[in-house]
């Protein structure tokens, strides 16, 4: 009887007591890190028993895309986790990482003859996405929709997306396709959480502004180290009129300078021009090499895919609640021990800072 009890209190302290709410959660977010720690373990079949208490692994998608791998979890309040891989050392993988056209956020990708994806991640029709990371969200959601409809049929009906680095930028893909799928009364009592850590930038301030909307600062969040370089990539470029709104209160200012006087004219009209010039030219330059060339590279890669036309911007933000993890001297003198070919972009210092900030999360082993 004694051991029993022992066995039970110890079952209770392992797996804590969750509920699937709106509104950031410090010990949610460290588990969902943890959970994307499993894609460093490749080991065939490997049904990661025990590997955080509370969550129990389902499913491991195959290499899909440009080399997109999925896991889906079970945690003990029957939330459904859809964990997203980040880059591996695959060209695909790294060449969806750096094929930065922009295409449309709402419309249809050829992935072979006779298979066409459909998708709809904004309502707003400016809305924009980072090409690389839309195809391997074509191919990922293509794969999840079997396991979803499955999950739906059986009463699954709360949902956790995350992913780390590459991976975190593919969360708001996914949470915006699936947002959508409920709006259109596809899942409509689906619950979608977001939580994405050391993504890059991934969309367009339509789509971001789209994608916050949707979330109403509740669902979505995104956290970044401050010393982590990953998160301010790619490049990016802000177009007077390609990305700002109209009217256009700049646009307007150029025409007023006529009134002033002839050598300030001139003067402020040049400079006006060199900065309207100066973006246009390198968003222009930055489409040729990392967008219409880098396609030919992924068209390679994946001979039968066919996309949306690319549009003109490179103008590139990333969505959702910034989670800002400061670093601290406490950080640096963590760091100097810690070792990693991405330093601060790794797992241990997200985790490291998330406990310098939050309270009641477990020591870090």
């Amino acid at each position: 009887m004694a051991f029993n009890c022992l066995l039970a209190l110890s079952t209770i302290a392992q797996n804590k007591p969750y509920h699937f709410k709106a509104g950031f959660n410090a010990q949610e977010a460290d588990d969902m890190m943890v959970l994307n720690t499993a894609f460093t373990d490749t080991t065939k079949n490997n049904q990661f028993i025990g590997f955080l208490p509370s969550y129990e692994f389902k499913h491991r998608s195959a290499s899909i895309g440009l080399d997109n791998v999925w896991d889906l979890w079970i945690r003990t309040d029957s939330t459904v986790v859809i964990a997203l891989r980040g880059t591996t050392a695959n060209p695909k993988s790294i060449m969806a990482d750096f094929y930065c056209a922009m295409l449309p956020a709402k419309g249809e990708i050829v992935l072979a003859p006779n298979d066409t994806l459909y998708y709809k991640l904004a309502q707003e029709p400016r809305a924009a996405l980072h090409g690389g990371f839309l195809i391997s969200f074509a191919y990922i959601a293509k794969d999840i929709k079997p396991k979803l409809d499955s999950l739906y049929t059986k009463g699954y009906r709360n949902y956790i997306i995350t992913g780390h680095s590459q991976g975190g930028a593919l969360t708001y893909y996914i949470s915006s396709w699936l947002i959508y799928l409920k709006k259109d009364g596809i899942y409509p009592s689906l619950g979608i959480k977001t939580y994405a850590s050391a993504s890059p930038k991934i969309g367009n301030m339509f789509f971001v502004n789209d994608y916050d909307n949707i979330n109403h600062a509740e669902w979505a969040f995104s956290s970044v180290n401050s010393a982590d370089v990953i998160p301010e990539s790619p490049l990016t470029t802000q177009q007077l009129e390609e990305d700002m709104n109209s009217p256009n209160p700049f646009l307007r200012l150029y025409d007023k300078m006529n009134e002033l006087p002839l050598i300030k004219r001139i003067v402020l009209k040049s400079a006006f021009n060199k900065m309207k010039k100066g973006a246009n030219k390198s968003s222009k330059a930055y489409q040729k090499y990392l967008g219409g060339y880098a396609e030919k590279i992924i068209k390679g890669m994946l001979q039968s895919i066919e996309l949306p036309q690319s549009v003109n911007t490179t103008y590139f933000l990333r969505p959702g609640v910034n989670i800002s993890l400061l670093s601290n001297e406490n950080y640096q003198n963590f760091f100097k021990t810690y070792k990693s070919t991405l330093s601060h972009h790794g797992m241990k210092p997200y985790r490291f800072l998330l406990r310098e900030y939050y309270e009641g999360l477990d020591p870090l082993k």
